[in-house]
């Protein structure tokens, strides 16, 4: 019985404890000599345009940057003080848990005899890294870049939420 628990239940555990470690990590750096408070407006790099996004997620990750700019108090603008750039890097990680269930008693299995189902489940997260960078128009100078990394779950229902939520992470600290 001791070893059908560890058997069951350690993969359940390790799960719970990868899960913890999983969380979304924020690291920042911005030019401490640039007078933030002298930019007022902002726009998109073209690179931004060539991001590794499918085009709904591509305008789901501008509209979450345009949302956090604004929120700082930049205007979206034609000729902007700004630029904005972000690009992608991700890998693709596949889980895999098997689970054993035996019919027809606890000793017909080892006799030869009894049923048992195996059941598998194949779990897809996206260890990814989201940069974004702040460019000085007028300089051609990088000020600021915010970096989020980690596992994000791929699934269509959360995410959106979760690239809004990442993305405000990585604002979080935007000098104003």
């Amino acid at each position: 019985m001791k070893t059908n628990f560890l058997k069951v239940f350690f993969p359940v555990i390790l799960l719970i404890i990868m899960a913890g470690c999983s969380g979304i990590r924020v690291s920042t750096d911005y030019d401490r000599k640039a007078d933030f408070t002298k930019y007022k407006t902002f726009n998109f790099s073209k690179e931004v345009d060539k991001v590794t996004l499918n085009d709904l997620n591509r305008r789901r990750l501008k509209e979450a940057i345009t949302k956090e700019m604004e929120a700082k108090g930049f205007q979206l603008a034609a000729t902007p003080d700004l630029l904005v750039n972000a690009f992608l890097k991700g890998r693709t990680h596949y889980t895999a848990t098997a689970t054993t269930d035996n019919f027809g008693g606890p000793f017909m299995y080892y006799r030869g005899w009894g049923h048992s189902n195996t059941y598998v489940d194949v779990n897809k997260s996206i260890e990814g890294t989201i940069f974004i960078d702040v460019i000085d128009v007028q300089d051609k100078k990088l000020i600021w870049e915010g970096v989020a990394e980690g596992l994000v779950n791929p699934r269509t229902e959360t995410r959106e939420a979760n690239l809004n939520n990442i993305v405000q992470m990585i604002f979080k600290t935007f000098p104003q």
